[in-house]
Formats: structure tokens, C-alpha cells, sequence
């Protein structure tokens, strides 16, 4: 028997516990399945928050992906020509708050901001241009004369054949071209130290190259009041997530803007999202073997499929889930469910092309496809070895009318 005095204790715990972990993104309070009890679970997110000012945690991948090359799989995601802003929901950096030691994520930070760092500058048109004040000792003058620094440094010092002079030039030398480029060299650094057996590797020197040519008259000049001061721009949106990224680079891995940075045990308080990360890695394999047979999260009446192929002969609703299990066991029935409503949804029939299609139509028999990860493989695209209908003859699922579950393996790191 539970005595009233432990009931309350128990009641307040609770409560506590409550407090303590419902504004967390790493855990959940939830029933995971029919035989396991409530209580708090880590879902499919890796990461390192504060629970509060003292105690803080840590969630890595399991121990059998521990050798995922995150490296192969970020700079995949950017195939597609997805827009960054959704490339930017797959994690969130709280900046606000203390480091916390994490070695083990520590490389996985890294990758995953330098690589979308590289992507963003990647994607600005044309550098901004704006006007730059000098103050030089000049052979002739140029601008004005500050005549009091003039007879400071040359009339004192008898050196009459130098003008003190200050003026402002229009150029792309500007602060915010000048934060950029000095991440581009941190990055530079950094990428020298990480991931040469990623296959993703020697895409990140090619687009840290063009970058780095992009910016060859540039200063990387900065100074700490510098990057504090320096703001977006709502006519150059372009910079503006650039900015946010460059900061993040030389606040933490730049010894020459802050000392505190480039420590490999520490991280910045985030949380990567492993199942949309593997979301936007599939959709960046389907975009290069198929390109515009594909639709990415088109919305309908009953939600939004991941994908959508369609082509003259074969039409297919695609889903991912990020479920390792669904290798060696059945569909769960709420997947069935959902990819079922997707196949009746008649907005989404008419955009894969059945135009005629109403609700009295007859039933349309759509092919619907889970895609799920398998663990410790390592091989090329899949889907440029075969059209999309070939490979759903290979992976038919028993008592289920049209639907198919096909394996895109997680890359991992060549030793």
C-alpha cells in the first residue's frame, strides 16, 4: 500500500520530472510500443542539450552506425537543389547557451554546419558591393588630407614625399564579404583535418575552392566588434543565413576570434533530426537518377508523401521512413494506412496524372513504396542502376496489393 504522504511525494517527482524534460527535443514522454511502458524515449534525433544549469544531455547514433559518413550524406542532401531553408530543419544550434563536452559529436557539428556553410555562400549570385573607408599613408593625395595624422606621422617624421589621406571606395571588400572569407579559411583548416575517407570529401574541396576563387579580392581581415556588429540585409537574403553560419564557424573553431573555440571535446548546444536527414539524402539520390520525375512533400487533401515519381509507364507514392527494423520485419499497420490514404487522395492522383480521376472513379491501384535505411553498407546509388519499376519487382511485400519496401543502405566511412 502507498501511503498519502508517498502518493504526493511521488506526484511532486513527476511534476518535476515533467518540468525538467518537456521543453527538451532529444526525448519525448510516449509509449514507443503496446509492451513498453510511458516514460521519456530518444527518438530518431542525435544531439546535446541542457537539462538545466547543470546537468545536460547527450544522445549519439547507435553503436552499430557508429561509421555513418555524415560527411556522404550532407552534401548529398544539396543534389537535389532543395531550397536551404529546408535543409536548415534538419538540426538547430542553440547558441544562447554553454558548450557541453561530447567529443563523439563533436566531428558530426562540424561537418554538418561547415558543409551547409559551403552550400549557402555557394548559392550567392554576386558578391554585395558597398563603399569601404581607408586611411593610408598615400605617395599622392587621394580623398582628403587628415592633417592632423599627416603631421603626426610624416612632417614630424620628415618623410615629405607621404600624404596622410582617407577615403571611401566602392568595393567588394566589404565586412560582410570579409567575415565570410575569413570562415572560408577556417573552413579551409578544418576540412583539412576531417573526412578524407568520405566520399562526400572531395566535393567539399571542390565547392570550398570555387568559393575560395569567388573571394580571391577579398580581405579575411575581422575583428571580434567586427562579427558582432555585422547584420543580415533584407534586399541580400542570400547573405543572411550565411551570416548566421559564418558567426557559428568563428565563435567556435576560430582561435583568432575567440579562444574558447576550436576544442574537439565541446559542442554547441543541437539536435540533428536522423530522420529527416535521411529524408532529404534519399530525395538527393532520386533526384540525380530521376530529376524532375520526382516531387518532393506535395501536399493533398490527406498530407504530404515524400515524394511522387511519375514517368509514361509507372506511377508511384514514396515514402521514407527512417525504421532499420522494416529489414526484417512487417509494415507496421499505420504506415499501411497512411501510404493507403495517399493513394486515394485525388489531389495527389491528378499532379502524379490521372487528370480524369473524381470521386466516382474507379480505383486507381497506385504503387506505394517505403523506403527504409539498413545498417553497415556501403554502395552507390541504387536507383541509377535501374528504373524505379524494376527495382519494385525485387522487393514486393506479401498479402499487400501494390505495395513494395526498398533498402537505401546508410554510407558509411571507407577505412
Amino acid at each position: 500500500m502507498i501511503s498519502e504522504m508517498q502518493l504526493k511525494e511521488h506526484e511532486k517527482w513527476d511534476k518535476d520530472i515533467n518540468e525538467s524534460y518537456n521543453h527538451l527535443s532529444l526525448v519525448s514522454w510516449c509509449k514507443p510500443t503496446d509492451n513498453a511502458s510511458w516514460g521519456y524515449y530518444a527518438s530518431y534525433k542525435i544531439g546535446a542539450e541542457w537539462v538545466d544549469d547543470k546537468e545536460c544531455l547527450v544522445v549519439t547514433t547507435k553503436r552499430q552506425m557508429e561509421n555513418i559518413d555524415f560527411l556522404n550524406m550532407f552534401m548529398t542532401c544539396f543534389n537535389s537543389g532543395l531550397a536551404l531553408e529546408e535543409f536548415s530543419k534538419i538540426y538547430s544550434i542553440n547558441l544562447g547557451q554553454n558548450v557541453i563536452e561530447a567529443p563523439s559529436l563533436n566531428s558530426i557539428q562540424s561537418l554538418l554546419i561547415i558543409a551547409h556553410f559551403l552550400q549557402v555562400v555557394n548559392r550567392i549570385r554576386t558578391l554585395k558591393k558597398g563603399y569601404v573607408h581607408y586611411c593610408e599613408n598615400l605617395k599622392k593625395v587621394k580623398g582628403r588630407v587628415n592633417i592632423l595624422k599627416n603631421e603626426r606621422k610624416n612632417v614630424a617624421a620628415k618623410r615629405f614625399d607621404r600624404i596622410y589621406c582617407e577615403y571611401d571606395e566602392y568595393s567588394i571588400n566589404i565586412p560582410e564579404n570579409r567575415l565570410l572569407k575569413k570562415a572560408l579559411m577556417v573552413t579551409h583548416r578544418l576540412t583539412m583535418k576531417m573526412g578524407k575517407y568520405s566520399k562526400g570529401y572531395s566535393r567539399m574541396k571542390l565547392a570550398l575552392a570555387k568559393n575560395l576563387a569567388r573571394f580571391e579580392y577579398v580581405s579575411q581581415d575581422v575583428e571580434l566588434r567586427e562579427v558582432n556588429n555585422i547584420k543580415g540585409h533584407t534586399l541580400f537574403t542570400e547573405y543572411n543565413e550565411a551570416i548566421r553560419l559564418a558567426k557559428i564557424i568563428l565563435h567556435h573553431y576560430d582561435h583568432s576570434i575567440n579562444t574558447n573555440a576550436d576544442s574537439s571535446n565541446t559542442v554547441i548546444p543541437f539536435v540533428l533530426d536522423m530522420s529527416l536527414l535521411y529524408e532529404h539524402y534519399v530525395y538527393g539520390l532520386l533526384h540525380d537518377a530521376y530529376a524532375d520525375n520526382i516531387v518532393y512533400q506535395y501536399e493533398g487533401v490527406t498530407g504530404k508523401p515524400d515524394f511522387l515519381y511519375f514517368s509514361n509507364g509507372f506511377k508511384a507514392i514514396l515514402d521514407t521512413k527512417y525504421i532499420p527494423k522494416y529489414e526484417c520485419l512487417a509494415l507496421d499497420n499505420y504506415v499501411v494506412r497512411q501510404l493507403s490514404g495517399y493513394s486515394r487522395d485525388i489531389k495527389i492522383l491528378k499532379r502524379l496524372g490521372y487528370a480524369d480521376i473524381t470521386e466516382e472513379s474507379p480505383i486507381t491501384n497506385v504503387t506505394c513504396i517505403i523506403i527504409y535505411p539498413t545498417e553497415g553498407h556501403d554502395v552507390n546509388n541504387p536507383f541509377m542502376k535501374a528504373m524505379l519499376k524494376e527495382l519494385c519487382l525485387e522487393h514486393r511485400i506479401k498479402r499487400l496489393s501494390q505495395f513494395y519496401k526498398i533498402a537505401i543502405p546508410l554510407p558509411v566511412v571507407s577505412k
